[in-house]
Order: C-alpha cells, then structure tokens, then sequence
C-alpha cells in the first residue's frame, strides 16, 4: 500500500506549511470539537486525487456569533460536510478545502428565509473563489429543504443562474448527534451542481422525485453513490485536478 505524507499532501494540495493543525488547515473544521471519528488516511488519498472545494457562506454571521447563527450551529455545518464526505467517498470523489465566508445581517437582510427564487437572488449577489461550489447556509428554506441548480454554470459570475447551493440547517437531524439529514441534503444538492439528477429510489443521495414536481424526497437512508454517478461527477468542471 502506497505510502501517504501527510507533509507533502498538506503542502501541495491545501498550500499548509508547518506548524499546521491537522483538523483546522487538513479538514478545515474552524469552528470547535468535531464529535466524530476522522480516518485521517482515507481523507488524504481522497483530497489527493479527483477532489472539489467548498466555499461556504453563514448567511447571517457576525464575528463572536451576534448574528443568525450559534457556535453549536456552525459545529453542526461541519459535522454534516463530514457526513457528505463519507457519502462521497465511496465513489472516490473527494473534498478537498473549505473555504468559510459568511454575509452580515446587514448584507443578509431579506435572506432569512429563501424560496427557490431568492435562492437565486441570494447566488447572484455574493460570490466565493472561482475554484469552489459555493454553499449557503439560511435559517429557512420556505419551499424545499435546498436548491441548487443541475450542473451548476463554472463561471459564478454568470447571470440570471442559481450559482451555488442553498440549504438549511435540518434540526430534525434523523439521528441524534450525528447531523445525519443536514449531511445527506447538503450532498444532495452539491451533487447537483456537480451534475446528477435525480434517481428512482429513496436510498440514493440524490434522492427520488415521486412525483415530478422537480423537488426530490431523501431520508436517512439516502446516502449512496453509484459508479456512473461518480463518472458524471468526475467530469465537473469543479472537479480539481490530483495534488
């Protein structure tokens, strides 16, 4: 088995120099405790090969959490990126850096609660690096869980597109503790802008659309990922090249 440096990999692929913190600059996880076991070897072979980046928005945040959101809320968004990586995973697709960004209340007035269109909008307005999906947590999403678009455009400054994913923090996570629901919607909709559509049967991530009003019905069982889904992914544009 080939062996992996977690020095080169830290370098070459999240540009970390040492000193660096293995959960804060190799996971990405900023905000606190991760109450979750990492698999610290399958996490460097998978950001080292075909890999994305996340650029996630806290619409709503101030600095010392006085806005929308609570430290535990933002522990919570990191706990359900951990869940969608393991759902990736099987496939081999990998996420590589997070990149955290969020959108005062000020900025954020009329973003509270979203409905397809104002997800639009809110995608329209603020922009994250060109070289990630962009992710924006609301308090509410009035006519979904999320929305994202089915092959999300490369270029994010496109106009009259969803350029991103847009979703809700779940507080019905499934299963205690684990953020279960919040994970599978969030790789649900990033697949979705990584190409896939929905599927026919409920224990896939992406879901089942019954009956064809375009919004797809997942549970907590919906957490697997096939080869062809993988194949669609890896043609992304977003998919970033191996480190």
């Amino acid at each position: 088995m080939a062996t992996l440096s977690l020095k080169s990999i830290a370098s070459s692929c999240l540009g970390a120099s040492p000193s660096f913190s293995v959960k804060r600059d190799v996971y990405g996880y900023i905000w606190g405790p991760i109450d979750r076991r990492l698999s610290l070897r399958s996490h460097l072979q998978l950001i080292k090969d075909d890999a994305f980046n996340l650029c996630i928005f806290l619409v709503g945040h101030e600095p010392g959490f006085a806005g929308w959101w609570s430290q535990s809320e933002a522990q919570s968004m990191q706990l359900a990126i951990d869940v969608m990586r393991n759902v990736y995973a099987q496939t081999g697709v990998g996420v590589r850096r997070l990149f955290w960004r969020y959108i005062d209340t000020n900025e954020a007035a009329g973003f509270w609660s979203v409905d397809a269109g104002e997800a639009t909008d809110l995608t329209e307005a603020f922009t994250g690096p060109n070289n990630g999906i962009d992710v924006f947590f609301v308090k509410n999403v009035s006519d979904a869980g999320g929305w994202s678009n089915s092959s999300g455009p490369c270029d994010k400054d496109e106009k009259g597109e969803r350029t991103g994913a847009v979703l809700e923090l779940r507080s019905d996570d499934c299963t205690v503790g684990t953020n279960l629901c919040t994970g599978i919607l969030l790789a649900h909709e990033v697949g979705h802008y990584l190409t896939l559509k929905h599927e026919s049967v409920i224990t896939n991530v992406m879901g089942e659309d019954a009956d064809g009003n375009g919004i797809g019905s997942i549970d907590n069982t919906s957490l697997n990922l096939d080869n062809d889904q993988s194949a669609k992914m890896k043609k992304s544009c977003f998919i970033r090249p191996s480190c």
